[in-house]
Protein backbone atom coordinates (compact mmCIF):
# COMPACT_ATOMS: atom_id res chain seq x y z
CA UNK A 1 0.00 0.00 0.00
CA UNK A 2 1.45 3.09 -1.00
CA UNK A 3 1.41 6.62 1.52
CA UNK A 4 1.15 9.85 -0.01
CA UNK A 5 0.35 13.28 0.46
CA UNK A 6 -2.78 14.53 0.79
CA UNK A 7 -3.91 16.65 -1.81
CA UNK A 8 -7.42 18.39 -2.72
CA UNK A 9 -8.32 17.61 -5.94
CA UNK A 10 -11.48 18.19 -8.02
CA UNK A 11 -14.39 15.89 -7.55
CA UNK A 12 -17.77 15.12 -8.74
CA UNK A 13 -20.72 15.61 -6.81
CA UNK A 14 -23.73 13.59 -5.64
CA UNK A 15 -26.82 15.15 -4.33
CA UNK A 16 -30.38 13.85 -3.46
CA UNK A 17 -33.24 16.11 -3.49
CA UNK A 18 -36.39 13.88 -1.99
CA UNK A 19 -39.74 15.09 -1.24
CA UNK A 20 -43.54 14.14 -1.61
CA UNK A 21 -45.25 14.42 -5.01
CA UNK A 22 -45.57 18.03 -6.24
CA UNK A 23 -42.75 19.29 -4.00
CA UNK A 24 -40.66 20.73 -7.12
CA UNK A 25 -38.29 17.41 -7.91
CA UNK A 26 -37.36 17.61 -10.94
CA UNK A 27 -37.68 21.28 -11.82
CA UNK A 28 -35.48 21.80 -8.54
CA UNK A 29 -33.02 18.88 -10.40
CA UNK A 30 -32.90 20.55 -13.45
CA UNK A 31 -32.19 24.22 -12.04
CA UNK A 32 -29.25 22.89 -10.15
CA UNK A 33 -28.06 21.13 -12.92
CA UNK A 34 -28.22 23.70 -15.13
CA UNK A 35 -25.85 25.72 -12.34
CA UNK A 36 -23.39 22.67 -11.94
CA UNK A 37 -22.48 22.71 -15.85
CA UNK A 38 -23.07 26.25 -17.05
CA UNK A 39 -25.12 27.72 -19.50
CA UNK A 40 -23.80 25.91 -22.23
CA UNK A 41 -23.11 22.55 -20.59
CA UNK A 42 -24.73 19.20 -21.55
CA UNK A 43 -27.51 17.27 -18.96
CA UNK A 44 -28.27 14.09 -18.89
CA UNK A 45 -31.68 12.70 -17.77
CA UNK A 46 -32.97 9.52 -16.96
CA UNK A 47 -36.63 8.79 -16.90
CA UNK A 48 -38.79 6.58 -15.00
CA UNK A 49 -41.29 8.49 -14.48
CA UNK A 50 -43.21 7.73 -18.08
CA UNK A 51 -41.94 10.33 -19.65
CA UNK A 52 -42.77 13.20 -17.34
CA UNK A 53 -39.63 14.83 -17.47
CA UNK A 54 -40.85 16.19 -21.38
CA UNK A 55 -43.44 18.54 -19.01
CA UNK A 56 -40.21 20.37 -18.39
CA UNK A 57 -38.50 20.43 -21.51
CA UNK A 58 -37.51 23.84 -21.97
CA UNK A 59 -37.03 24.42 -18.16
CA UNK A 60 -32.98 25.56 -18.13
CA UNK A 61 -31.92 25.42 -21.44
CA UNK A 62 -33.05 22.11 -22.31
CA UNK A 63 -31.40 18.33 -21.12
CA UNK A 64 -31.19 15.20 -23.29
CA UNK A 65 -33.32 12.09 -22.10
CA UNK A 66 -33.24 8.41 -21.67
CA UNK A 67 -36.66 6.61 -20.44
CA UNK A 68 -35.82 3.94 -18.28
CA UNK A 69 -38.78 1.15 -18.02
CA UNK A 70 -39.25 -1.93 -16.01
CA UNK A 71 -37.42 -3.78 -14.77
CA UNK A 72 -35.61 -1.12 -12.36
CA UNK A 73 -32.63 -3.29 -11.32
CA UNK A 74 -29.58 -2.63 -10.10
CA UNK A 75 -27.80 -2.97 -13.27
CA UNK A 76 -30.22 -1.45 -15.72
CA UNK A 77 -29.66 2.04 -13.61
CA UNK A 78 -25.52 1.72 -13.89
CA UNK A 79 -26.24 0.96 -17.96
CA UNK A 80 -27.89 4.38 -18.31
CA UNK A 81 -25.36 6.14 -16.04
CA UNK A 82 -23.07 4.71 -18.03
CA UNK A 83 -24.51 5.85 -21.75
CA UNK A 84 -24.33 9.12 -20.42
CA UNK A 85 -20.73 9.31 -18.77
CA UNK A 86 -19.51 7.75 -21.86
CA UNK A 87 -21.25 10.35 -24.03
CA UNK A 88 -19.26 12.96 -22.33
CA UNK A 89 -22.15 14.65 -20.24
CA UNK A 90 -21.03 16.58 -16.98
CA UNK A 91 -24.43 16.46 -15.04
CA UNK A 92 -26.92 13.65 -15.03
CA UNK A 93 -30.45 14.07 -13.61
CA UNK A 94 -31.98 10.08 -12.21
CA UNK A 95 -35.68 10.99 -11.72
CA UNK A 96 -36.23 8.71 -9.78
CA UNK A 97 -33.96 6.41 -7.86
CA UNK A 98 -36.79 5.57 -5.42
CA UNK A 99 -37.54 2.79 -8.29
CA UNK A 100 -34.13 0.90 -7.66
CA UNK A 101 -35.62 0.12 -4.17
CA UNK A 102 -39.42 0.16 -4.31
CA UNK A 103 -40.75 -0.22 -8.09
CA UNK A 104 -41.10 -2.74 -10.57
CA UNK A 105 -38.18 -5.06 -10.78
CA UNK A 106 -36.76 -3.46 -7.88
CA UNK A 107 -34.37 -4.50 -4.64
CA UNK A 108 -37.29 -5.49 -2.66
CA UNK A 109 -39.79 -7.38 -5.60
CA UNK A 110 -36.50 -9.26 -6.18
CA UNK A 111 -36.34 -10.36 -2.40
CA UNK A 112 -40.08 -11.08 -2.42
CA UNK A 113 -39.63 -13.07 -5.83
CA UNK A 114 -36.83 -15.01 -3.81
CA UNK A 115 -39.13 -15.98 -0.97
CA UNK A 116 -41.59 -16.78 -3.07
CA UNK A 117 -39.56 -19.33 -5.20
CA UNK A 118 -37.74 -20.77 -1.89
CA UNK A 119 -40.69 -20.99 0.21
CA UNK A 120 -39.08 -19.36 3.04
CA UNK A 121 -37.70 -15.69 4.39
CA UNK A 122 -34.48 -14.62 5.70
CA UNK A 123 -31.37 -13.11 5.08
CA UNK A 124 -30.87 -15.04 1.85
CA UNK A 125 -33.82 -13.46 -0.31
CA UNK A 126 -31.53 -10.07 0.48
CA UNK A 127 -28.45 -11.13 -0.63
CA UNK A 128 -28.36 -10.92 -4.30
CA UNK A 129 -30.72 -7.52 -4.53
CA UNK A 130 -28.52 -6.32 -1.92
CA UNK A 131 -25.39 -7.25 -3.72
CA UNK A 132 -26.96 -5.68 -7.07
CA UNK A 133 -27.77 -2.48 -5.06
CA UNK A 134 -24.16 -2.49 -3.69
CA UNK A 135 -22.82 -2.69 -6.86
CA UNK A 136 -24.59 0.15 -8.31
CA UNK A 137 -23.55 2.56 -5.28
CA UNK A 138 -19.97 1.68 -6.13
CA UNK A 139 -20.86 3.22 -9.61
CA UNK A 140 -22.02 6.33 -8.58
CA UNK A 141 -18.92 7.07 -6.18
CA UNK A 142 -16.66 6.56 -9.19
CA UNK A 143 -19.24 8.27 -11.73
CA UNK A 144 -17.14 11.08 -13.61
CA UNK A 145 -20.17 12.95 -13.56
CA UNK A 146 -22.24 15.12 -11.31
CA UNK A 147 -25.36 13.18 -10.26
CA UNK A 148 -28.70 14.51 -8.80
CA UNK A 149 -31.19 12.01 -7.60
CA UNK A 150 -34.77 12.98 -7.40
CA UNK A 151 -36.35 10.30 -4.43
CA UNK A 152 -40.07 9.55 -3.40
CA UNK A 153 -40.70 9.68 0.12
CA UNK A 154 -43.49 8.19 2.29
CA UNK A 155 -44.82 8.91 5.66
CA UNK A 156 -43.10 6.88 9.00
CA UNK A 157 -45.75 5.88 11.12
CA UNK A 158 -45.24 3.92 14.10
CA UNK A 159 -47.23 2.70 17.02
CA UNK A 160 -46.23 3.82 20.69
CA UNK A 161 -47.57 3.68 23.86
CA UNK A 162 -48.87 6.95 25.67
CA UNK A 163 -49.08 8.26 28.33
CA UNK A 164 -52.01 6.43 29.64
CA UNK A 165 -50.58 3.11 28.50
CA UNK A 166 -52.80 3.49 25.62
CA UNK A 167 -51.03 2.47 21.83
CA UNK A 168 -50.96 5.73 19.88
CA UNK A 169 -50.33 6.13 16.31
CA UNK A 170 -47.71 8.39 16.09
CA UNK A 171 -46.60 10.39 12.15
CA UNK A 172 -42.48 10.46 12.76
CA UNK A 173 -42.93 13.08 9.29
CA UNK A 174 -41.07 11.72 5.34
CA UNK A 175 -38.59 9.03 4.77
CA UNK A 176 -36.88 8.27 1.73
CA UNK A 177 -37.85 6.14 -0.42
CA UNK A 178 -34.32 4.07 -0.79
CA UNK A 179 -32.00 1.90 1.20
CA UNK A 180 -31.71 3.83 4.84
CA UNK A 181 -27.89 4.88 4.26
CA UNK A 182 -28.48 6.28 0.47
CA UNK A 183 -28.95 9.68 1.31
CA UNK A 184 -25.54 9.68 3.38
CA UNK A 185 -23.60 8.60 0.47
CA UNK A 186 -24.19 11.83 -1.28
CA UNK A 187 -22.32 14.78 -0.69
CA UNK A 188 -25.79 16.87 -0.60
CA UNK A 189 -28.91 15.68 0.81
CA UNK A 190 -31.98 17.52 0.73
CA UNK A 191 -35.40 17.17 1.37
CA UNK A 192 -38.32 20.01 -0.91
CA UNK A 193 -41.14 21.24 1.75
CA UNK A 194 -44.37 20.62 0.45
CA UNK A 195 -45.88 23.64 -0.79
CA UNK A 196 -43.02 26.16 -0.41
CA UNK A 197 -40.35 23.82 -2.39
CA UNK A 198 -37.91 25.31 0.03
CA UNK A 199 -35.00 22.83 0.54
CA UNK A 200 -34.19 21.24 4.13
CA UNK A 201 -30.71 19.76 4.26
CA UNK A 202 -30.17 16.87 5.78
CA UNK A 203 -26.33 16.12 4.67
CA UNK A 204 -23.67 19.29 3.66
CA UNK A 205 -20.35 19.67 4.03
CA UNK A 206 -19.84 22.85 6.05
CA UNK A 207 -18.22 24.60 3.15
CA UNK A 208 -21.32 24.80 1.14
CA UNK A 209 -23.83 25.53 3.53
CA UNK A 210 -23.18 29.21 2.39
CA UNK A 211 -24.61 27.93 -0.77
CA UNK A 212 -28.15 27.46 -0.12
CA UNK A 213 -29.24 30.55 1.87
CA UNK A 214 -31.94 30.06 4.34
CA UNK A 215 -35.55 30.10 2.65
CA UNK A 216 -34.43 29.71 -0.70
CA UNK A 217 -35.79 27.23 -3.51
CA UNK A 218 -33.40 26.03 -4.94
CA UNK A 219 -31.78 28.02 -8.22
CA UNK A 220 -29.18 27.60 -11.21
CA UNK A 221 -26.81 29.93 -8.63
CA UNK A 222 -26.80 27.62 -5.90
CA UNK A 223 -25.40 24.63 -8.22
CA UNK A 224 -23.11 27.07 -9.44
CA UNK A 225 -21.68 27.56 -6.09
CA UNK A 226 -21.62 23.56 -5.59
CA UNK A 227 -19.54 23.46 -9.15
CA UNK A 228 -17.04 26.12 -7.61
CA UNK A 229 -16.62 24.16 -4.84
CA UNK A 230 -16.37 20.94 -6.51
CA UNK A 231 -13.30 22.38 -9.07
CA UNK A 232 -11.34 23.93 -6.61
CA UNK A 233 -8.13 22.09 -6.09
CA UNK A 234 -5.44 19.76 -8.68
CA UNK A 235 -6.96 18.68 -11.55
CA UNK A 236 -8.25 14.61 -12.18
CA UNK A 237 -5.80 12.34 -13.99
CA UNK A 238 -8.17 10.83 -16.07
CA UNK A 239 -5.96 8.07 -17.51
CA UNK A 240 -5.36 6.82 -14.14
CA UNK A 241 -8.49 6.93 -12.68
CA UNK A 242 -9.83 5.02 -15.52
CA UNK A 243 -7.16 2.20 -15.36
CA UNK A 244 -7.69 2.09 -11.52
CA UNK A 245 -11.54 1.62 -11.76
CA UNK A 246 -11.19 -1.17 -14.36
CA UNK A 247 -8.48 -2.46 -12.05
CA UNK A 248 -10.44 -2.72 -9.18
CA UNK A 249 -13.51 -4.38 -10.31
CA UNK A 250 -10.69 -7.41 -11.76
CA UNK A 251 -8.86 -7.07 -8.25
CA UNK A 252 -12.20 -8.09 -6.71
CA UNK A 253 -12.24 -11.27 -8.62
CA UNK A 254 -9.17 -12.55 -7.30
CA UNK A 255 -5.83 -13.33 -8.03
CA UNK A 256 -6.14 -15.62 -11.20
CA UNK A 257 -8.51 -13.05 -12.93
CA UNK A 258 -5.97 -9.93 -12.05
CA UNK A 259 -3.18 -11.86 -13.25
CA UNK A 260 -4.62 -12.93 -16.74
CA UNK A 261 -5.92 -8.95 -16.96
CA UNK A 262 -2.48 -7.53 -16.05
CA UNK A 263 -0.38 -9.72 -18.52
CA UNK A 264 -3.06 -8.29 -21.40
CA UNK A 265 -2.22 -4.95 -20.95
CA UNK A 266 -0.37 -2.75 -23.32
CA UNK A 267 3.17 -1.16 -21.83
CA UNK A 268 1.35 1.94 -21.68
CA UNK A 269 -1.03 1.30 -19.11
CA UNK A 270 0.97 -1.09 -17.12
CA UNK A 271 3.33 2.18 -16.62
CA UNK A 272 0.79 4.11 -15.33
CA UNK A 273 -0.88 1.54 -13.35
CA UNK A 274 2.36 0.73 -11.71
CA UNK A 275 2.10 2.64 -8.59
CA UNK A 276 -1.10 0.72 -8.01
CA UNK A 277 -0.20 -2.76 -8.91
CA UNK A 278 0.45 -3.75 -5.15
CA UNK A 279 -2.78 -2.75 -4.20
CA UNK A 280 -4.63 -4.49 -6.66
CA UNK A 281 -2.67 -7.32 -5.73
CA UNK A 282 -3.32 -6.91 -2.35
CA UNK A 283 -7.14 -6.81 -3.26
CA UNK A 284 -7.10 -9.45 -5.39
CA UNK A 285 -5.53 -11.63 -2.32
CA UNK A 286 -7.94 -10.50 -0.06
CA UNK A 287 -10.68 -12.03 -1.75
CA UNK A 288 -9.02 -15.64 -2.49
CA UNK A 289 -8.24 -16.00 1.08
CA UNK A 290 -11.80 -14.43 2.37
CA UNK A 291 -13.61 -16.91 0.23
CA UNK A 292 -10.83 -19.82 1.53
CA UNK A 293 -11.51 -18.91 5.10
CA UNK A 294 -15.12 -19.45 3.90
CA UNK A 295 -14.61 -22.66 3.28
CA UNK A 296 -12.84 -23.81 6.24
CA UNK A 297 -15.65 -22.40 8.36
CA UNK A 298 -18.41 -24.11 6.36
CA UNK A 299 -18.67 -22.73 3.08
CA UNK A 300 -21.79 -20.78 3.97
CA UNK A 301 -23.11 -18.54 1.14
CA UNK A 302 -21.76 -15.32 0.90
CA UNK A 303 -23.80 -11.90 1.10
CA UNK A 304 -22.23 -10.53 -2.27
CA UNK A 305 -21.97 -12.83 -5.95
CA UNK A 306 -19.17 -12.58 -7.53
CA UNK A 307 -20.28 -11.19 -11.61
CA UNK A 308 -17.44 -13.21 -13.00
CA UNK A 309 -17.86 -16.45 -11.32
CA UNK A 310 -19.55 -18.37 -14.04
CA UNK A 311 -15.90 -17.84 -16.51
CA UNK A 312 -13.92 -18.40 -13.12
CA UNK A 313 -15.57 -21.87 -12.64
CA UNK A 314 -14.68 -23.40 -16.13
CA UNK A 315 -18.32 -21.48 -17.77
CA UNK A 316 -17.61 -20.40 -21.60
CA UNK A 317 -21.00 -20.13 -22.51
CA UNK A 318 -23.10 -17.06 -23.07
CA UNK A 319 -26.02 -18.46 -21.20
CA UNK A 320 -27.34 -21.13 -23.39
CA UNK A 321 -26.37 -23.55 -21.28
CA UNK A 322 -25.20 -24.95 -17.88
CA UNK A 323 -26.94 -22.31 -15.76
CA UNK A 324 -29.85 -21.75 -17.20
CA UNK A 325 -32.14 -24.48 -16.39
CA UNK A 326 -34.83 -23.70 -19.18
CA UNK A 327 -32.76 -24.35 -22.16
CA UNK A 328 -31.50 -27.34 -20.61
CA UNK A 329 -34.82 -28.19 -19.81
CA UNK A 330 -35.86 -27.88 -23.44
CA UNK A 331 -32.82 -29.88 -24.45
CA UNK A 332 -33.07 -33.03 -22.83
CA UNK A 333 -36.63 -33.52 -22.85
CA UNK A 334 -36.67 -35.22 -26.36
CA UNK A 335 -33.67 -37.98 -25.77
CA UNK A 336 -35.58 -38.17 -22.16
CA UNK A 337 -38.84 -39.33 -23.42
CA UNK A 338 -37.16 -42.49 -25.12
CA UNK A 339 -34.94 -43.23 -22.68
CA UNK A 340 -36.69 -45.79 -20.06
CA UNK A 341 -34.14 -45.85 -17.77
CA UNK A 342 -34.81 -42.01 -16.91
CA UNK A 343 -37.96 -42.05 -15.23
CA UNK A 344 -38.98 -41.98 -11.91
CA UNK A 345 -39.19 -46.20 -11.20
CA UNK A 346 -36.47 -47.19 -9.22
CA UNK A 347 -34.54 -49.70 -11.23
CA UNK A 348 -34.21 -53.35 -9.88
CA UNK A 349 -30.00 -52.97 -9.71
CA UNK A 350 -29.95 -49.45 -8.72
CA UNK A 351 -27.48 -49.11 -5.29
CA UNK A 352 -29.40 -48.48 -2.51
CA UNK A 353 -28.90 -45.07 -0.94
CA UNK A 354 -25.64 -44.54 1.70
CA UNK A 355 -26.58 -42.74 4.78
CA UNK A 356 -24.65 -39.39 3.93
CA UNK A 357 -23.49 -37.12 1.05
CA UNK A 358 -21.47 -34.92 3.59
CA UNK A 359 -18.56 -36.96 3.18
CA UNK A 360 -18.56 -37.80 -0.95
CA UNK A 361 -15.12 -37.73 -1.72
CA UNK A 362 -14.02 -36.41 1.08
CA UNK A 363 -13.22 -39.64 3.06
CA UNK A 364 -9.95 -40.79 4.69
CA UNK A 365 -7.52 -42.06 1.92
CA UNK A 366 -6.07 -45.64 2.54
CA UNK A 367 -3.25 -47.18 2.47
CA UNK A 368 -3.17 -47.43 -1.99
CA UNK A 369 -3.70 -44.16 -1.91
CA UNK A 370 -7.50 -43.81 -2.98
CA UNK A 371 -10.28 -42.63 -1.09
CA UNK A 372 -13.28 -44.94 -0.15
CA UNK A 373 -16.03 -44.76 -2.29
CA UNK A 374 -18.06 -41.50 -2.20
CA UNK A 375 -21.27 -41.25 -0.98
CA UNK A 376 -24.90 -39.68 -1.92
CA UNK A 377 -28.32 -39.48 -0.74
CA UNK A 378 -30.20 -40.51 -3.81
CA UNK A 379 -29.61 -43.64 -6.55
CA UNK A 380 -29.57 -42.16 -9.94
CA UNK A 381 -32.89 -43.36 -11.15
CA UNK A 382 -34.63 -40.92 -8.23
CA UNK A 383 -33.17 -37.48 -10.20
CA UNK A 384 -35.63 -36.46 -12.58
CA UNK A 385 -34.21 -36.66 -16.12
CA UNK A 386 -33.77 -32.65 -16.58
CA UNK A 387 -32.40 -32.39 -13.18
CA UNK A 388 -29.92 -34.75 -14.03
CA UNK A 389 -28.80 -32.71 -17.19
CA UNK A 390 -28.33 -29.97 -14.49
CA UNK A 391 -26.58 -32.14 -12.05
CA UNK A 392 -23.94 -33.55 -14.59
CA UNK A 393 -23.01 -29.79 -15.91
CA UNK A 394 -22.66 -28.62 -12.34
CA UNK A 395 -20.55 -31.74 -10.97
CA UNK A 396 -18.31 -31.35 -14.30
CA UNK A 397 -17.87 -27.36 -14.04
CA UNK A 398 -16.79 -27.87 -9.71
CA UNK A 399 -14.74 -30.77 -11.37
CA UNK A 400 -12.94 -28.99 -13.46
CA UNK A 401 -11.62 -26.30 -10.83
CA UNK A 402 -9.53 -28.71 -9.16
CA UNK A 403 -7.60 -28.87 -12.61
CA UNK A 404 -8.02 -25.65 -14.19
CA UNK A 405 -4.57 -24.52 -15.27
CA UNK A 406 -5.33 -20.63 -15.14
CA UNK A 407 -5.69 -21.63 -11.48
CA UNK A 408 -2.16 -21.94 -9.61
CA UNK A 409 -2.53 -22.85 -5.93
CA UNK A 410 -4.72 -24.26 -4.51
CA UNK A 411 -5.61 -20.99 -2.22
CA UNK A 412 -7.40 -19.21 -5.68
CA UNK A 413 -9.29 -23.04 -6.68
CA UNK A 414 -10.74 -23.30 -3.06
CA UNK A 415 -11.94 -19.62 -3.58
CA UNK A 416 -13.11 -20.33 -6.90
CA UNK A 417 -14.66 -23.15 -5.75
CA UNK A 418 -17.07 -21.34 -3.25
CA UNK A 419 -18.03 -18.57 -5.87
CA UNK A 420 -19.02 -21.54 -8.22
CA UNK A 421 -20.67 -23.31 -5.52
CA UNK A 422 -22.96 -20.16 -4.61
CA UNK A 423 -23.90 -19.57 -8.17
CA UNK A 424 -25.03 -23.11 -8.48
CA UNK A 425 -26.83 -22.92 -5.37
CA UNK A 426 -28.89 -20.31 -6.90
CA UNK A 427 -29.40 -21.75 -10.13
CA UNK A 428 -30.37 -24.75 -8.82
CA UNK A 429 -33.99 -25.95 -6.45
CA UNK A 430 -33.30 -26.44 -3.12
CA UNK A 431 -33.88 -30.42 -3.12
CA UNK A 432 -30.50 -30.71 -5.00
CA UNK A 433 -28.43 -28.53 -3.17
CA UNK A 434 -26.94 -31.95 -0.87
CA UNK A 435 -25.99 -33.13 -4.51
CA UNK A 436 -24.23 -29.94 -5.14
CA UNK A 437 -22.90 -30.31 -1.07
CA UNK A 438 -21.12 -33.53 -2.44
CA UNK A 439 -19.39 -32.42 -5.34
CA UNK A 440 -17.95 -29.43 -4.01
CA UNK A 441 -17.02 -31.53 -1.10
CA UNK A 442 -15.38 -34.05 -2.81
CA UNK A 443 -13.45 -31.60 -5.34
CA UNK A 444 -11.96 -29.41 -1.85
CA UNK A 445 -11.41 -32.86 -0.45
CA UNK A 446 -8.97 -33.31 -4.05
CA UNK A 447 -7.80 -29.38 -3.72
CA UNK A 448 -6.26 -30.56 -0.18
CA UNK A 449 -5.29 -33.87 -1.15
CA UNK A 450 -1.21 -34.72 -1.65
CA UNK A 451 -0.39 -34.45 -5.42
CA UNK A 452 0.59 -38.13 -5.29
CA UNK A 453 -2.45 -39.71 -4.53
CA UNK A 454 -4.98 -36.75 -5.78
CA UNK A 455 -5.55 -38.60 -9.64
CA UNK A 456 -6.72 -41.71 -7.88
CA UNK A 457 -8.26 -39.30 -5.70
CA UNK A 458 -10.30 -37.67 -8.39
CA UNK A 459 -11.12 -40.97 -10.76
CA UNK A 460 -12.67 -42.89 -7.84
CA UNK A 461 -14.91 -39.70 -7.15
CA UNK A 462 -15.65 -39.10 -11.34
CA UNK A 463 -16.58 -42.89 -11.69
CA UNK A 464 -19.18 -42.69 -8.13
CA UNK A 465 -20.44 -38.95 -9.61
CA UNK A 466 -20.75 -40.77 -12.99
CA UNK A 467 -23.12 -43.41 -11.66
CA UNK A 468 -25.21 -41.35 -8.98
CA UNK A 469 -26.31 -39.55 -12.60
CA UNK A 470 -26.35 -42.23 -14.89
CA UNK A 471 -24.05 -41.38 -17.25
CA UNK A 472 -20.27 -41.28 -18.26
CA UNK A 473 -17.40 -40.54 -16.67
CA UNK A 474 -15.78 -38.38 -19.00
CA UNK A 475 -19.40 -36.42 -18.84
CA UNK A 476 -17.60 -35.20 -15.86
CA UNK A 477 -14.27 -34.21 -16.87
CA UNK A 478 -12.81 -37.85 -16.04
CA UNK A 479 -11.63 -41.65 -18.30
CA UNK A 480 -14.02 -44.45 -18.97
CA UNK A 481 -13.32 -47.53 -17.34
Amino acid sequence: MKIERAVREKTYTLTSIAGPSGSGKTYSALLYARGLVGPEGKIGFIDTENKRSRFYADVAGGFDVIDLDPPFTSGRYIEAIKAFEKAGYPAIVVDSISHEWEGSGGVLEQAEAIEERTKRAGLHCWQKPKAGHKKLMNELLQTRAHLIFCCRVKEKVVQAKGRDGKTEIINEGFVVVQEKSFIYEMTVSMMLEEGTHVPLLQKCPGDLLNAFPQGSRVTTQIGNTVSQWANEGRAIDTDLEDAKREGLMIANQGVAPLTKWWAALTPAKKKVLESFKDTLKSIASAHDQMLADQMDAGGGDIAERIAAARKASGDTTDGQEGFNRDFVRQQTQGASASRPDQDNTPSADAPPAPASSADAGNTPVDEAGADDTPASDAPASTIYPTDRADLIECCRKLMFIVVDPSLETPQQRRATLVTAKDNWKDSLPEELHLHIKAFVESADAQIKADPKVMPALREKALTHFAEMLDCKASDLGGVDG
